[in-house]
């Protein structure tokens, strides 16, 4: 219940977002290095896009996008055709998260996947330069980071209750970026972030299905919607994020500080300078320290399954109970899901990749699965796990394994992020058009146009 009056985040989000200093990241506003943070994030997300478009999820939502519009100015990416800003955003941030490789960061677990697609529709709806379209992601990621702040961990606030975090918290973070895009007023944007209040939601009871990647593109549609209805006139309450009944009251069941949503907005450092975990595995991020660990345990002894008595691995309770929920999968969407299947991969393969995921890996890995053990401790840290391995000539190895490569402490440089982008465009692209769209990215700023990175991402032939 509550016992005092909220304070009003919609409309002082609005105004952060609308008055913004145009221009911030030429005047200096924006510190240096947070331009650098969403080329990597651009660069990484584009790559994994393209990817995702063959698979089954992206395949079906631009294929039910093309069956409801008509050409517009918005590249779909690997669609090899342009739709209107909405239905692109769908089909691309569906694609995006399609193979479970995109980025996490900010609190709100898949941001830039459910900001960035929104952003890049309508920065082509009005001709957004490069550096307009950074100053948009800044201000974007900014009103995500902020919202998550009313609980108190990643497993916390509406997480707990079932809601996927990009649906509940990022779609905001899209509206944000649209609405700056579209130099919307206060007011204006105000009416966006409540349309978007109304819509947001998602599921994890669908983790495991083409429906969880679908979140995202429901929250980039969503951002896109709400800020074109509020440009047009269309109205929405004032304060539908902190009112009775509102997104707080509804959503978050009125648990959490909602004040600290507020703290210091406006001022540095801006949440994008915190940086983003940036995916090895093409997975959930709650098996990528038990997977780094088990490939450490098997590359430095050379074990191979039939070396294997049997495999104990630890990870924090809360993401093997909560997050991990697939004992073993039935699906290879449900393997994304799975400690013990992406325990068996490393085991077997020594390597998880997208080929892991796939009906033939599925059945094959089947035949360590009584060798594998997961164990939930509460103790350890979300990026930690513990492994054990009882070989079958007698020998107990175990190893205590701390942090992920491309991790907040750990993070994958340019190059590497150069590198994974180029593995996940080969097969749709010469290396040419690699070289470009990087160098392009590298030098965002720069860019009068994004049209001619789109143009290259637009065919998957």
């Amino acid at each position: 219940m509550r016992t005092a009056e909220p304070p009003p985040v919609t409309a002082l989000l609005a105004g952060f977002v609308a008055d913004f200093p145009p221009g911030a990241l030429g005047a200096g506003v924006v510190p240096p290095g947070v331009a650098a943070e969403v080329k990597r994030a651009a660069l990484d997300l584009l790559g994994v896009t393209l990817a995702g478009s063959v698979e089954p999820a992206g395949e079906q939502a631009r294929a039910y996008a093309v069956s409801q519009a008509s050409d517009g100015p918005a590249a779909v990416i690997g669609g090899g055709l342009r739709l209107s800003p909405s239905l692109a955003a769908l089909a691309n941030g569906t694609a995006g998260h399609a193979l479970d490789y995109d980025d996490i960061g900010l609190g709100a677990g898949h941001v830039s996947v459910a900001v960035m697609p929104a952003a890049l529709a309508v920065a082509e709806l009005v001709g957004a330069s490069g550096a307009g379209f950074i100053e948009a992601m800044v201000v974007g990621y900014e009103v995500a980071g902020r919202l998550t702040r009313i609980a108190p961990d990643a497993v916390s606030g509406p997480y707990a209750h079932g809601f996927h975090k990009p649906s509940v918290y990022a779609v905001f973070g899209g509206v944000a970026a649209c609405a700056r895009l579209l130099r919307l007023d206060a007011a204006t944007t105000a009416s966006a972030l409540g349309i978007a209040a109304s819509s947001a939601g998602g599921l994890r009871v669908n983790f495991g299905t083409m429906t969880k990647p679908f979140h995202a593109g429901l929250a980039n549609r969503t951002a896109v919607e709400a800020a074109l209805l509020a440009r047009s006139g269309f109205t929405a309450s004032g304060v539908a994020l902190e009112g009775r009944f509102g997104w707080f009251d509804a959503v978050a069941r009125s648990e959490g500080d909602l004040a600290a949503v507020l703290d210091g907005l406006g001022e540095r450092p801006f949440a994008v300078e915190e940086g983003f975990v940036f995916k090895r595995f093409p997975c959930c991020g709650a098996n990528h320290a038990a997977i780094e660990a088990v490939l450490s345990v098997v590359e430095e002894h050379d074990l191979g399954p039939a070396d294997v008595a049997s495999i104990e691995v630890a990870i924090e309770a809360r993401y093997l109970n909560e997050v991990l929920v697939h004992p073993w999968p039935a699906t290879p969407l449900e393997g994304k899901f799975s400690l013990a299947y992406n325990v068996a991969a490393a085991l077997v393969d020594r390597a998880v990749t997208i080929d892991t995921f796939t009906d033939d890996r599925l059945a094959a890995l089947a035949s360590v699965r009584p060798l594998i053990h997961v164990v939930p401790d509460p103790a350890l840290a979300r990026d930690a796990a513990v492994v054990a391995v009882r070989t079958t000539d007698g020998r107990d190895i175990r190893l205590e394994h701390r942090g992920i490569r491309g991790g907040l402490d750990d993070p994958l440089s340019w190059a590497d992020l150069a590198e994974k982008f180029a593995a996940n465009t080969a097969r749709f692209m010469k290396d040419a058009a690699v070289e470009e769209i990087v160098d392009r990215l590298d030098h965002l700023d720069e860019q009068p146009s994004l049209r001619p990175i789109t143009d290259l991402l637009l065919d998957a032939s």
